[in-house]
């Protein structure tokens, strides 16, 4: 019976060490699509920004071809953030998690069945005299018995 536990133990030591590895690799995904986005921004804020506000310059002044220079850095910028944000782990976290619960319930279906053969200890803690008392009187009254009996034989 140990040993189902423990095969249990594994398998969720496993499927955990799957989960995060599987969350792990989402993370860096995301990190490193997040870089990325900051990275098109700086660039986006230094070199496309020069080329637009030369070509919005004449038509619209200094000012406001600046402004949608930078206006259009930043849309591209969100763009990049939205797909890093919409990155979603694969189906194998769905199967490791699945497993884990697998486990999970294999674990507590052999705990329930170690405590069948224990359930009078169960008893026992919640009335400790109940079950002490026949333990400690029959002793007790066979001990009693037994003098009485010695001690008629000795009399006789």
């Amino acid at each position: 019976m140990l040993h189902r536990i423990f095969r249990h133990l594994r398998v969720l030591w496993r499927v955990e060490s799957t989960i995060a590895e599987a969350r792990l690799r989402v993370t860096i995904r995301r990190a490193a699509l997040l870089a990325l986005a900051g990275l098109i921004a700086v660039f986006g804020l230094g070199m496309l920004n020069v080329a637009v506000f030369f070509a919005f310059e004449s038509r619209w002044g200094p000012v406001w071809a600046a402004v949608a220079a930078a206006l259009g850095d930043f849309v591209l910028a969100v763009a990049v953030v939205a797909i890093a944000l919409a990155a979603r782990p694969g189906a194998d976290l769905t199967t490791a998690v699945e497993l884990r619960q697998a486990a999970v319930d294999g674990i507590d279906a052999e705990f329930s069945a170690l405590q069948e053969p224990f359930a009078w200890l169960s008893r026992a803690s919640r009335h400790p005299i109940d079950t002490a008392l026949p333990a400690v009187l029959i002793p007790l009254i066979t001990a009693i018995v037994r003098g009485l009996r010695k001690s008629k034989a000795k009399s006789e």
